[in-house]
């Protein structure tokens, strides 16, 4: 991202004017090397900043003119800085700034060090990282240091923590960190301070990522010696990593404190967001934070070694009034101004002087400047915790003792718990696990969550006590019992309930139904039998109109044929057959074979047609919907259904809407209840699992509460629920009776249902696609099988058949008709040769 005068060039005009005072009139070449592959990430950042300065008209009294030759280092080659800069100075150019944001290597040896030794006219303006050790790696006249040693940023964190007034702390570093290049000598000042700090290095799988089993095992332990105070030195990647499990550790409230250093990222990218209401105390550093917190700070200190350069190009002329660009070296190091990174001023030695930066403290999701910090004056601090901090005044700080049981889906194992060997808390998740979290956030307070395999909800004793969990609560053993609870009357003598978190009732759950075979002439479906038979009468009355027109019209076909205007075999095109065969070909769409000739029967004819066209609209938008329709065997979808069905039907015995169907008075409840009282030995069971058997393996209804409706859809697929939800009464969590906790708790439920994050919840859990869902998609209910068709083939054969009988019959027809009129033929030949009459006799035999 490029640096904030981007976004605000007045905010660039103003870094850049405030010193100028005199008229500039030198050309400035500046060298830049890229090492680490770092061209990419900064070569635009120089480029804007010179843009700006050049292209500025501001100055007053003169101009600088910039201008830049980039060449980049190979920091696995030897000597690769040296090389570079005297290729460089073989140029003529003096000033170079080198741009190193490599955390890899190291001190010593390391290619990417450089010292001078006796070049005068050498200005090398470096922004590079500390070497581990924290050993000044580039050095000699003219050379200078813009990133902070390692060494003032421990005494940032020791002057800040002292302003704190603490004396015992956690200190979290990664070895890769900046503040961990003098880590010893940030242990020796707190030692002076007699402090009791224990350090303990992050657990890393690589540079950017942590070991999240292994930090969780830490933070266990920073918990566990109920220390509060955390000092956290490492890199921003990390940073968001070790919050993140600190949130579901129960260790970002207003209880704990975290001093938090890393310069190599943006503030912007913490989510504070997400601890709003956490109560998380937070303390960063950020050098001159008015600039906006969206920016990497290694960005700020490239810019500001750019404006190095040109403050002392300005001092330069100032001074002398000459152009000479190599004498820039002996101007830098009194150069003192407002940059990206604060003040910008260096020691005799080339090093950063009087280092700032400002304090910031979260509030809310934002964060508030609260002081600076300076290596020469220290901190300056006013905060603003445990004074305006805002947390709830009944629940805030506490630790609640909470007890909960896996159910489905309120509390449920993560898919990936083993996989990632989770343990405690984190292993769960659900719709109450969301919420009690949220909870917790909004209210102020932790807790220690212990999760009860085989606990039921309770009933009253004979002694007036209460086992299961409801028991806990009345002895006031737990604060909370994170169940969704029916919130029943006779439970209110032992436990207050919240408001309801959801609706719970019951489903009727079935063998899922297969799909029922369609019937052999299903393709006639979409009309009644009626209507079949009056369209073959429609077609029979037309074909005899047609017929009797043919007969009395004079313009028609039989009255032509008798006048001699037509040929007299086409005389009989309308008699009836004919005209059976046209009105049927009309109707199936092949199209009359004889059309009238006379206008009486043009109009009938176009009568018939118009009807024909309104059928066969209707039946085909009706054969589509009977044929794509699933047809499933016998299912019921209501107590009404199933009170009047073939079902067998039964429910849990410890159900409470058991006791209901057998002391209703009003139908079907009536003798649904009859039912169960005449057959609780077959149908009234005592485990769930049972009841799912039973419904999967036998004709019979299981009426089941919600919790089954999860299993059917997630685990027995063969299984369905049908109808909707009856029997409908609230959900609720249970704490013990007066609890000072409830109200509060009712308050933010009725929040979270006001700005819809109940909705959300319920979305998210019990509206999600189950396996079984996805098994028996209803994509596969249009696809059509050959059973729709089965009755359309036989219909086919069949005319087949008729087929074969008809040219059987036409064949014998002929044969007759032919042995017919060879004979005729004899006897006429007989005749006329003078035949005998015995051989006359023969042939008319």
């Amino acid at each position: 991202m490029i640096a904030p005068y981007l976004r605000s060039s007045a905010v660039v005009l103003v870094l850049l004017t405030a010193y100028f005072h005199t008229a500039l009139s030198v050309q400035v070449t500046v060298g830049v090397v890229y090492t680490a592959g770092n061209k990419e990430a900064y070569s635009g950042t120089v480029r804007q900043v010179l843009q700006y300065v050049n292209a500025s008209d501001d100055y007053g009294t003169g101009d600088v003119t910039l201008s830049i030759v980039e060449q980049e280092a190979n920091c696995s080659s030897e000597n690769a800085i040296y090389k570079v800069i005297n290729s460089f100075r073989q140029q003529d150019i003096c000033n170079i700034v080198v741009i190193n944001n490599d955390r890899k290597s190291d001190e010593g040896s390391a290619p990417c060090s450089f010292h001078n030794d006796n070049d005068t006219s050498l200005l090398a303006l470096f922004v590079s990282r500390p070497s581990r050790s924290g050993v000044l790696r580039n050095s000699g006249p003219g050379v200078m240091n813009l990133y902070p040693e390692p060494i003032d940023l421990s005494k940032m964190v020791i002057d800040t923590v002292q302003k704190y007034r603490w004396t015992s702390a956690f200190v979290l570093y990664d070895k890769f960190a900046d503040s961990y290049r003098t880590l010893e000598q940030f242990l020796n000042w707190a030692a002076d301070r007699d402090w009791l700090l224990r350090v303990k290095e992050i657990p890393l799988l690589s540079r950017s990522e942590v070991n999240r089993r292994e930090l969780r095992e830490l933070l266990v332990q920073i918990r566990m010696s109920r220390e509060v105070h955390v000092i956290l030195m490492t890199n921003s990647d990390i940073i968001v990593t070790v919050l993140e499990k600190a949130v579901h550790m129960q260790m970002l409230n207003y209880q704990y404190q975290w001093v938090i250093t890393s310069l190599n990222g943006p503030l912007g990218t913490v989510p504070l967001e997400d601890y709003e209401y956490s109560g998380a105390r937070m303390t960063f550093f950020h050098p001159n934070f008015e600039l906006g917190d969206d920016t990497r700070l290694f960005e700020r200190f490239v810019n500001d070694a750019v404006l190095t350069v040109v403050n002392a190009a300005a001092d330069m002329v100032e001074d002398t009034g000459g152009t000479d660009q190599c004498l820039l070296h002996s101007y830098a190091t009194k150069v003192e101004f407002e940059g990206y990174s604060g003040t910008v001023a260096f020691n005799k030695d080339g090093i950063r002087d009087n280092l700032q930066m400002d304090l910031l403290e979260n509030k809310g999701r934002e964060l508030k400047k609260v002081g600076t910090w300076s290596s020469w004056h220290g901190t300056n601090l006013t905060s603003t915790f445990n004074t305006s901090f805002l947390t709830n005044p009944v629940l805030g700080g506490k630790k609640l003792k909470i007890i909960t049981k896996p159910r489905h889906p309120y509390v449920q194992v993560k898919k990936n718990a083993d996989a990632f060997e989770l343990e405690g808390e984190e292993r769960f998740e659900g719709y109450l696990m969301d919420l009690i979290r949220k909870m917790a956030l909004h209210l102020n307070f932790t807790y220690s969550l212990e999760i009860l395999e085989d606990a039921h909800v309770g009933e009253k004793q004979p002694d007036g006590s209460w086992d299961g969990m409801i028991g806990l609560l009345f002895n006031y053993e737990v604060d909370v019992v994170l169940d969704a609870v029916s919130t029943r009357s006779f439970r209110l003598e032992a436990v207050d309930f919240t408001e309801p978190i959801e609706m719970s009732g019951y489903y009727l759950i079935m063998k899922r139904p297969s799909k029922a075979i369609p019937g052999i002439f299903q393709f006639l479906a979409p009309f009644s039998t009626t209507v079949w038979i009056v369209i073959g009468c429609a077609c029979l009355l037309v074909a005899i109109l047609s017929t009797i027109i043919s007969y009395l019209d004079p313009y028609e076909w039989h009255q032509l044929g008798k006048r001699g205007e037509v040929k007299p075999d086409e005389g009989g095109n309308w008699d009836f057959l004919n005209s059976m065969w046209s009105a049927w070909g009309a109707f199936v769409g092949g199209g009359a074979e004889y059309l009238p000739c006379s206008y009486a029967g043009r109009v009938l004819s176009s009568t018939w047609w118009f009807v024909i066209l309104v059928v066969i609209s209707s039946y085909t938008a009706n054969l589509a919907a009977f044929l794509t329709q699933t047809r499933l065997e016998e299912t019921v979808s209501s107590l009404e259904e199933l009170a009047s069905s073939k079902f067998d039907y039964g429910a849990l015995a410890r159900n409470t809407i058991v006791q209901f169907l057998q002391t209703a008075t009003d139908e079907p409840y009536k003798t649904i209840g009859n039912y169960l009282k005449q057959n609780k030995e077959e149908v009234l069971l005592s485990t769930r699992d049972e009841l799912l058997d039973k419904a999967a393996w036998e004709k019979f209804v299981y009426i089941a509460d919600a919790e089954n409706a999860f299993i059917v859809k997630d685990e027995r697929c063969e299984l369905i629920t049908v109808g909707e939800k009856f029997f409908l009464s609230p959900l609720a969590l249970m704490l013990p009776r007066g609890s000072p906790y409830t109200k509060e708790f009712n308050r933010l439920i009725l929040e979270f249902r006001e700005n819809g994050f109940m909705d959300i919840l319920h979305n998210r859990w019990f509206r999600a696609r189950g396996k079984c869902d996805s098994r028996f998609s209803k994509t596969d209910q249009s696809v059509l099988g050959l059973e729709s068709f089965a009755g359309l083939f036989y219909f086919m054969l069949m005319g087949i058949a008729l087929t074969m009988l008809v040219l059987a019959a036409e064949k014998v027809w002929f044969m007759r008709q032919d042995s017919k009129d060879e004979k005729r033929s004899n006897l006429e030949l007989a005749d006329l040769g003078g035949a005998k009459d015995g051989e006359l006799d023969a042939l008319r035999a």
